[in-house]
């Protein structure tokens, strides 16, 4: 049974994105503005006659108008040609990211100091990434500002703001939407011994630094990523970047391990193995 309300309330938000007043679109129609009004209060449905002229009007499809899908913080949603987790609600807009690894590329391709603000994963995301998108997805991308804080346990700073269209978490936000043990603010010291191996220790001395630290709680699980190869059957864990910067000795970026530890010692700028999962707030 179409449940009226969530026809209507779909109805009023495909209206808006597309620009289009009540009187405007009624004029397309050839039906009465109030009759749109009505739609949108749920207190009728659409004709079934004008279905197909009311979905190709709004760049959308008889299917989403009619049983549109519910965003929840949790869930997963499709837009474009990914799948994405939705990490947060806000009114009509939401906050997504790539439910799994979409590809591997560098984070800047010189090894050099850089920041989130001049490194080429941002321009690529917010240019040549962005452009994949269909001209109605990019309508409801949104603007988002950027700040970050310097590395708690390494000083390294994290540069300017940013407003950007596409962009990937920092590591507060990682732990603010995946589970947050209170190892980065306690300064819990889990330190990395071996990159093949993600072999991870419990450690309180001062060598830790130079070891590299990392936070490994329960929240693991939650924190990993798949990635599927082209030439390899199946899925295999990934290694993802974030925004925030690493350790300060050498060109470093902060990213989540293949076991869902979060490096925040990072891995070299310029590695190519490492994985891609854009963010973005798109409105609803």
């Amino acid at each position: 049974m179409l449940d009226n309300i969530s026809v209507g309330n779909q109805i009023l938000l495909l209206r808006k994105r597309n620009g289009f007043t009540q009187e405007e679109m009624a004029e397309q129609l050839g039906i009465s503005a109030q009759a749109i009004s009505k739609w949108e209060n749920g207190h009728a449905l659409p004709e079934t006659a004008l279905l197909p002229l009311l979905a190709k009007l709004l760049n959308s499809t008889i299917d989403a108008i009619l049983a549109p899908v519910i965003v929840k913080e949790g869930g997963i949603i499709t837009f474009g040609k990914y799948q994405w987790r939705v990490l947060k609600t806000d009114g009509n807009s939401a906050l997504i990211i790539t439910e799994s690894v979409i590809e591997q590329r560098a984070y800047h391709e010189e090894f050099t100091q850089i920041t989130w603000e001049h490194c080429d994963l941002r321009k690529y995301l917010n240019k040549q990434f962005y452009d994949t998108f269909d001209p109605a997805d990019r309508t409801r991308i949104m603007e988002t500002r950027l700040t970050d804080c310097d590395n708690p346990w390494y000083g390294t700073a994290w540069g300017n703001p940013t407003v950007d269209k596409i962009f990937l978490l920092s590591t507060a936000e990682v732990l603010q939407y995946f589970g947050d043990s209170g190892d980065l603010r306690n300064n819990v010291r889990w330190n990395w011994k071996s990159m093949e191996s993600e072999e991870l220790v419990l450690s309180d001395g001062p060598h830790c630094i130079e070891m590299g630290q990392c936070i490994n709680d329960q929240y693991n699980d939650a924190r990993k990523a798949f990635y599927k190869k082209i030439y390899h059957a199946g899925w295999d864990e990934k290694w993802w970047w974030l925004r925030s910067p690493g350790i300060h000795l050498r060109p470093t970026t902060v990213v989540v391990g293949k076991q869902g530890a979060v490096f925040v010692c990072g891995s070299d700028v310029y590695s190519i193995d490492m994985g891609v999962r854009p963010a973005m707030w798109v409105s609803l």
